[in-house]
C-alpha cells in the first residue's frame, strides 16, 4: 500500500536510486491482475518512503484542505489504511487527541517501523500500528468512525475481499473516505494505472454494500468521496416484464422522420401472428423514412432481452449500410422531444446486423452513438460505430441479444451468454446540434436513464420477444 504520486518519473527515480523492488507484496508486471475492468496497480516499495514526505506535497495535494474536509473529531477512532510512514496518520492523531485512536495499517513492516519512530519523535502515543496483509487489514469489526484511504485503494490486489473487510470494520454510522487521483482529468500528471474515475469507483463500491454519502471536489488533483454502509436489504432481481405483449402496440409510441408523433407511416410497425414486424410491403421506395417505436416507460437499471431476425429484401432506396440492419436504442430522449425532421433519437444504439451470406463476416450487437458518446478503457470514444466480438448470423435465423444496463455506470452487450462489448459513462455529445438543444432545455449530459426504442431503417425485421428485468440500482 502506498501514498499519492504526483509525477511517476519522480517515483521511478526514487525507487531506482534506492534499489530494486523486492517486497513480496509487489505484483509482477506480467500478471496484470484486474478487477471490474480496471488493471490493479503495483504496490510502492518501502525504500521510496522518503518521497512521501516531500516538502512540495502540501502544495500539490492541499493536504490541509483534505484534513478539514474529513471532519475528524476528538475521541474518534480513525483508520489510516495504507498509512506508509505516517504522513496522514500523524496529522489525524493530533485531531482525535488523547481520547481518540489512530489505527495505522500497512502491509510492509518497514513502513510501520518508520511511522513508529516518527510518532515517538512527535510525542504521540495514540497510534496503534497494525501489520495487515493483501486480503485482510486486520481492523477490529465495528471499530472505526472513519477509514481513510489516500491513493492506495487502486493497489489492493484483492479489492473485493478488502471492501468486505472494511465494511465490517465500520461502526454503523462510520464512513470510508476515499482519495484517488482523477482519471477524468488528463492534466493530472499521473499515469493512467494510478488514477480512478468516479464511475469506476462507484462500479466497485456500490455493489459491495456501500452507499455514496458525499463528494468533495475542491482538491487540486484528487477525488474525495465518502461512503457509508448501505444496510438496507437488497431486493431480489425482478421478474421479466414483457414489453411487447404479442398482441398489439398499445404500450408503444411511434415516430417517423418528417411525421408527427403517433403517425405509423404506411403501417410499418405492425403485429401479426404474435410477432412485432417492421414491414415494407406498402412501400415503393424508402425515401429516408427512418422510424422508431418507443416503449412508453423510461428505465435506468435493467436487463433487456430481445429475439429478432431479418427477413425478405431491403426496400428500394434504402441506404447500403441499412441492409439487414436494425437496432435497440437505449437511454433515448423522450419521443415527444424528437424534432419532426430528426432521423434518430439521441441514444445509445445496440446495432443489430444480419450476415450477408456465404463466408462473409458481420458482427451483431455493435455500438452506434447518435448524438452521444461513451467511455471505453478510460477514454472518451467519439467515433460513431464500433464492432462487437460476436459471431455472424446469416439467413433468417432467430438471434437472442441481451443488454445489461446499469444507469451511467456500465452497459454490456451479450450474445449467447457471452459479453461481446462493454462500455461506461454514456453521455450526450456536446458537439452535436440535437444534444446541444437537449442540454439547453435542461437534459443532463451524463445519461443515466431513458426510453427504449426499435428501429425501421429499410430492411424488414421481426421481433418475437422483447422483455426486461429491472435491476437493483445500488
Amino acid at each position: 500500500m502506498n501514498r499519492s504520486r504526483v509525477s511517476m518519473w519522480m517515483l521511478v527515480a526514487v525507487l531506482t536510486s534506492l534499489g530494486p523492488m523486492t517486497s513480496q507484496s509487489v505484483a509482477q508486471e506480467d500478471e496484470k491482475p484486474s478487477f471490474k475492468g480496471r488493471t490493479i496497480a503495483q504496490t510502492m516499495h518501502w525504500k521510496g518512503a522518503e518521497w512521501l514526505l516531500r516538502e512540495t506535497r502540501e502544495k500539490e495535494e492541499r493536504v490541509s484542505v483534505l484534513m478539514e474536509a474529513l471532519g475528524v473529531e476528538a475521541g474518534q477512532t480513525v483508520c489510516d489504511l495504507g498509512c506508509g510512514n505516517g504522513y496522514h496518520a500523524l496529522r489525524l492523531a493530533r485531531r482525535v487527541g488523547s481520547s481518540g485512536k489512530i489505527l495505522a495499517v500497512d502491509i510492509q513492516q518497514p513502513m510501520l517501523d518508520m511511522l513508529e519512530e516518527r510518532s515517538a519523535e512527535a510525542g504521540l502515543d495514540n497510534i496503534e500500528l497494525i501489520l495487515g496483509d493483501t486480503a485482510d487489514p486486520k481492523i477490529p469489526d465495528g471499530s472505526c468512525d472513519l477509514i481513510l484511504l489516500v491513493d492506495v485503494y487502486h493497489e489492493f490486489s484483492d479489492p473485493e475481499t478488502m471492501l468486505a473487510k472494511m465494511r465490517r470494520a465500520l461502526k454503523p454510522d462510520g464512513r470510508i473516505a476515499l482519495v484517488e487521483f482523477r482519471s477524468e482529468d488528463p492534466e493530472v500528471p499521473i499515469k493512467k494505472l494510478h488514477k480512478m474515475s468516479k464511475q469506476q469507483i462507484l462500479k466497485e463500491y456500490l455493489p459491495a454494500g456501500f452507499r455514496l454519502d458525499e463528494q468533495f471536489d475542491e482538491l487540486p488533483w484528487q477525488h474525495l468521496m465518502f461512503f457509508g454502509r448501505d444496510d438496507a436489504p437488497s431486493p431480489a432481481e425482478g421478474e421479466w416484464i414483457q414489453l411487447f405483449n404479442g398482441k398489439d402496440l398499445k404500450d408503444w409510441k411511434i415516430k417517423f422522420a418528417g411525421h408527427d408523433l403517433g403517425d405509423n407511416y404506411k403501417n410499418t410497425f405492425r403485429v401479426e401472428d404474435g410477432v412485432l414486424k417492421v414491414d415494407y410491403s406498402k412501400y415503393d421506395s424508402f425515401d429516408a423514412k427512418f422510424g422508431h417505436i418507443f416503449h412508453k416507460d423510461s428505465f435506468s437499471h435493467y436487463r433487456l432481452r430481445a429475439e429478432y431476425r431479418f427477413v425478405g429484401k431491403q426496400v428500394p432506396g434504402g441506404p447500403g449500410w441499412a441492409f439487414r440492419n436494425n437496432g435497440l436504442m437505449l437511454h433515448c430522449q423522450s419521443p415527444e422531444s424528437i424534432e419532426k425532421g430528426q432521423d434518430f433519437p439521441a441514444s445509445i444504439e445496440v446495432q443489430l446486423l444480419g450476415g450477408p451470406g456465404g463466408d462473409s463476416k458481420r458482427s451483431t450487437a455493435n455500438l452506434c452513438t447518435p448524438s452521444t458518446n461513451v467511455v471505453m478503457d478510460g477514454k472518451l470514444l467519439t467515433r460513431h460505430c464500433l464492432d462487437s466480438k460476436s459471431e455472424t448470423y446469416h439467413g433468417d435465423q432467430w438471434v437472442t441479444v441481451e443488454i445489461e444496463v446499469r444507469g451511467n455506470e456500465v452497459v454490456k452487450h451479450i450474445i449467447d451468454g457471452k459479453t461481446v462489448l462493454e462500455y461506461t459513462e454514456p453521455q450526450l455529445d456536446e458537439r452535436d446540434s440535437y444534444a446541444k438543444k437537449l442540454m439547453a432545455a435542461g437534459a443532463k449530459k451524463m445519461l443515466s436513464e431513458g426510453y427504449i426504442s426499435l428501429q425501421a431503417e429499410s430492411h424488414p425485421t421481426e421481433f418475437r420477444k422483447i422483455e426486461l428485468q429491472k435491476l437493483d440500482p445500488r
